[in-house]
């Protein structure tokens, strides 16, 4: 039996009072859509998608509703430099253990629609699934 230990890759985390640009900056050198983000003690904090991102900056960058934040409104390129990824992270995640069976934590990656499991073992992360990282470990 295949476990997610098998597939899961290695991706270095950030911390919250980081800066969004080098979220930015990480996911685009280490060529994945997401970026962790741990706490000072290591364990997981959450993870900060491209989705987020474009989010974002969308609504820097375009949007001027009530709706939007302050902090957000008009803000452009000064708000990657300057806003931490507190800000635009995350929270709510489904997490697996290592040594659960990749069908299972493929089943609960597609029925909650996540791009992205992290990899936990007492809070803090070891790695991360991807759908990727299946398809490549399927096809091998």
């Amino acid at each position: 039996m295949t476990l997610v230990r098998d597939a899961m890759i290695q991706v270095p985390a950030l911390s919250a009072t980081d800066p969004i640009f080098l979220a930015l900056r990480a996911m685009r050198e280490q060529k994945v859509p997401f970026v962790p983000v741990v706490r000072s003690d290591g364990s997981l904090y959450g993870l900060v998608t491209e989705g987020d991102l474009i989010r974002l900056i969308y609504r820097a960058t375009r949007e001027q509703s009530d709706t939007v934040p302050r902090w957000i409104r008009g803000a452009g390129r000064d708000l990657l430099q300057f806003q931490s990824l507190r800000e635009v992270v995350t929270r709510q995640l489904d997490t697996v253990a290592p040594d659960l069976s990749l069908e299972e934590a493929a089943e609960l990656m597609f029925s909650h629609n996540r791009k992205v499991l992290p990899v936990v073992v007492d809070g803090k992360p070891v790695g991360y699934l991807t759908r990727t990282a299946i398809i490549d470990h399927l096809i091998g």
